[in-house]
Formats: C-alpha cells, structure tokens, sequence
C-alpha cells in the first residue's frame, strides 16, 4: 500500500480557518483521522478538541491523486460530509465550499477521511 500527504482547511463562520494537515494517510485502509497542521496550531490534533464551540461553514480536504470521502465523526456517527479535492498534475486542490450546513463542533469530533492510490 502506498501513503498520501492529505491537507486542507475548514473555513468557520468567524472568519477564523483551521488549517489541516499535512497528515500520512495510507491509501486503500480504513478511514483515517486528518488532524489540525502543527505548524500553526503547535500539535496535531482533533479538530474538535482544537476548537469546540466553532461553527464550519466551509472546507476542504485534498490528497494527490483521489479522496475518496472525508467526513466528521460525532460519537461514532457522521455528522457532516467534507467537500474533497485531487492535486494532481499540479493542482492547487481545490478551493473550500459550503458545506451543506453549518456544523458546530465538540470536543471529540474528528475529521476522517479515506484515500486510493
């Protein structure tokens, strides 16, 4: 199995965005977690332990070749669907788009998200 650098951002209704990633995901395996970019954020993390109480109101998440779905889980259930994106032959991946609606986090809420070569 090959691996994939994902990343991304969730735009929030303050204006404020989370940046994601960049986060090792390996193609073809379970849904795995894309946490918040370290560089801005100093550790990865959860996105909702990193902002609970914040409201998304666009995203996106982008790997280089094919995403096949991203979502954010709630106690084990789908909360909201995250629009996904390619960067290949160069691509930027994509701008955020709305999401269909708004979703405040929670601690605890993850953004999972699984990828093919």
């Amino acid at each position: 199995m090959t691996t994939q650098v994902a990343m991304g951002t969730l735009c929030m209704s303050d204006a404020t965005e989370i940046p994601l990633g960049p986060t090792s995901v390996t193609d073809g395996s379970d849904t795995q977690e894309a946490t918040t970019d370290p560089a801005f954020t100093i550790v990865a993390q959860s996105i909702g332990d990193y902002a609970p109480g914040k409201t998304i109101i666009g995203a996106v998440v982008s790997a280089k070749t094919h995403v096949g779905f991203a979502y954010i889980q709630r106690q084990g259930l789908v909360g909201a669907l995250i629009p996904v994106a390619s960067r290949t032959a160069g691509g930027s991946g994509g701008n955020p788009l709305q999401l269909c609606s708004p979703w405040t986090l929670q601690p605890g809420d993850k953004l999972l998200m699984h990828t093919e070569a």
